[in-house]
This record gives structure tokens, sequence and C-alpha cells, in this order.
């Protein structure tokens, strides 16, 4: 029986290592195909972006108006309102402001602004409004007040410290303010200010 077997276990070792080998040689068939794959494109691209191939396909897609179907597609399917969700709602927008109001952008657009006619033409316009110039008249009768209320005060202050230097010459006491109660009274007459 052993010598039966021997020719079935030569045979089943055979086929093993051809399955084995067959294996192989398609894995390092595949390898070399993948690798053949993407030289031929590397070396495609190279060639399409050194000559003046890309200029020629832009003109073609132009022609063939193939630029305003795909916005059209992009507009009708929502994918642009897609994008600008992802781009309102997405980190990048705070680092392009941010970077916009660090560069010289800002400047640029003010400098520009104030060049321009159409604003001075606006602010001339807004200046003449009713409601705006009620609003300034109200602004300005209520900031002259503050304006007078604040010079009274300092001058009720200055007066006061006037006083109490002249005092301090001659060797008096002052007189306690007008209008003061009767516990500022008696400390001014008592001596250390202290009530009785």
């Amino acid at each position: 029986m052993r010598v039966a077997v021997a020719p079935l276990r030569a045979a089943s070792s055979a086929a093993g290592g051809a399955v084995a080998g067959e294996r192989r040689t398609r894995t390092a068939v595949r390898d070399r195909g993948e690798r053949l794959a993407l030289d031929t494109l590397d070396a495609v691209v190279t060639r399409l972006a050194t000559g003046d191939t890309v200029d020629r396909l832009v003109d073609r897609v132009a022609a063939a108006g193939l630029a305003e179907r795909l916005a059209d597609r992009i507009l009708r399917d929502g994918i642009a309102e897609q994008i600008a969700q992802r781009a309102i709602a997405g980190p990048e927008l705070e680092r392009v402001i941010a970077d916009a109001l660090e560069s010289r952008l800002p400047e640029a657009v003010v400098s520009h602004l104030l060049q321009s006619e159409a604003l001075w033409i606006l602010v001339d316009e807004i200046a003449r409004s009713p409601s705006v110039t009620e609003a300034i008249a109200h602004q300005g009768s209520g900031f002259v007040d503050q304006v007078a209320g604040v010079a009274r005060d300092r001058s009720r202050a200055g007066d006061a410290w006037v006083e109490r230097a002249a005092h301090r010459v001659i060797g008096r006491r002052p007189k306690p303010a007008a209008g003061a109660g009767i516990e500022a009274q008696g400390r001014a007459s008592l001596p250390g200010g202290k009530l009785r």
C-alpha cells in the first residue's frame, strides 16, 4: 500500500508547488503591471503639463459648453449649497477671514472706498435723512448739557479748592458749604471735625 500511495503524494506535492508558483507569478505580473501603468500615467501627465495640450483641452471644453453645463448641474442639484454650507460650517472660513484681516486687504478696501464718489453720495444721503438729523440734534443738545454739567462740577470743585487754600494761608476754617447738613456744620465747628 505504501508503494501505491507514494505516486499520489508525489503528484499532490507537485500540484501544490505548481499552485504556489502560479500565485507567485500572478503577484509578480500584477506588481509589474501596476508599476508599468503608473509609469505610463506619470509620463502622460508630465507630457500634458509641459506642452500646449492643456490649453487645447481647455479650448475644447469651452467650445463644447462643458463648463456651463457643469455649472448648471452643480446649481440645479444643490451641490453649490452643500459646498457653501460646508465652507461656512468649517474652520477654514475663520482662517480665511483672519488671514484677510491681517493682510493689506482692509486698508486697500477702506482706501478704495474713501476715493469712491458713490460712498460720499451715500454719506450725504444718510446725513440728510430726517431721522439722522433729528438724532444728531437730540444728541447734540444732550452732549451740550453733559459738557455744561461737567464744567459746573469742575468749577464748584475748583472754587472749593481755592477757598480751602486761602483759608489755610489765612489760618481760618472755611465756612460750611451752602446746603450742607447739620452734621457737616457740627464737624466744621469742632476741632478735628468730630461730632459732639
